[in-house]
């Protein structure tokens, strides 16, 4: 078989798209924490529209395993995995009084996943 001919294999993190036995059609992805997440449609355009968006997801840092995870978890860990490490410690310190005052009372308790540009 020639390279040209030769089926190309997809990169790491790209994930995968399959037919099921009963019809419907999957879609995984590899998490940066080594699990996979399955994602499920009735068509293979909506498979393919949902890993779109989780690997846009992933690639901002979202947490996929923590379907619930709220505003307010998210912020915390932000602030500690991200911010703490990139950024002067008296600017760290402005961010987390930012998020504790201002954007946790307002914002902390919604899902991160339902968050709609109206509750912002």
């Amino acid at each position: 078989m020639s390279d040209s001919t030769r089926p190309t294999r997809r990169g790491h993190n790209e994930g995968t798209i399959r037919q099921r036995p009963d019809g419907t059609w999957e879609a995984r992805i590899s998490l940066p924490n080594g699990q996979r997440k399955s994602l499920y449609g009735k068509t293979r355009k909506s498979v393919q529209d949902k890993l779109r968006e989780a690997q846009k997801d992933v690639d901002l840092g979202l947490d996929l395993s923590a379907r619930k995870q709220t505003v307010g978890q998210f912020l915390d860990r932000w602030l500690v995995d991200s911010a703490k490490s990139k950024v002067r410690p008296k600017t760290y310190q402005s961010y987390a009084m930012i998020v504790r005052v201002h954007l946790k009372p307002g914002l902390g308790h919604h899902q991160l996943t339902k968050l709609t540009p109206q509750h912002v």
